[in-house]
């Protein structure tokens, strides 16, 4: 049988490792200007959140990644939670509010976009683990890629991450992702 002492050390660790599991995939809060000019923060949100960072002048990835979620959010419009598809720009020199607003409109209302100085956006992607960087152009000037990583963070309205996934998911696994939010 056990003691009062064991059974409150038992509690007191089972209490821990819940909190520990609540808390350890918590998204990291950030806030930068969406794509109408406001301050957009994430413990703002109360819906299911999907982040992912990519770039306008992106001609394959990022644009396959926004039709791919837009499909799955039809097919999961069964979900109760509203969900909502943030956008962040690995390319602000570029990316103003207006020219993602005019981008991310195509892909349907859902969708915002997030920018800031390139110091901010640089605090988000090492906060997230998201690797982006610069490749120049052949002839060099304004022309340039972004290579980055194509991560998209799956984040309840909680605001932790419940899942990871990526450009090479299907709509079908994106549209489960979402019904778990």
């Amino acid at each position: 049988m056990k003691t009062i002492t064991q059974l409150f050390s038992t509690a007191a660790a089972l209490t821990l490792t819940l909190a520990s599991c609540t808390y350890a995939n918590r998204a990291p809060q950030f806030e930068l200007l969406d794509d109408r000019g406001q301050i957009w923060a994430l413990r703002d949100q109360h819906g299911g959140t999907i982040l992912l960072f990519g770039y306008t002048h992106c001609d394959d990835t990022c644009p396959l990644m926004l039709a791919k979620l837009a499909s799955a959010l039809k097919q999961s419009r069964s979900s109760a939670a509203p969900i909502g598809i943030a956008f962040v720009t690995v390319d602000p020199q570029r990316d103003s509010p207006r020219v993602l607003h005019g981008y991310l409109s195509k892909f349907g209302p859902q969708f915002v976009g997030l920018t800031g100085t390139p110091t901010q956006i640089g605090s988000v992607e090492r906060t997230y683990h998201v690797w982006a960087q610069k490749l120049p152009a052949k002839n060099g000037g304004y022309d340039y890629d972004e290579a980055h990583s194509s991560t998209m963070f799956f984040i309840n309205r909680d605001g932790n991450i419940v899942a990871l996934h990526d450009a090479s998911d299907s709509v079908g696994d994106l549209a489960r992702g979402m019904r778990q939010l």
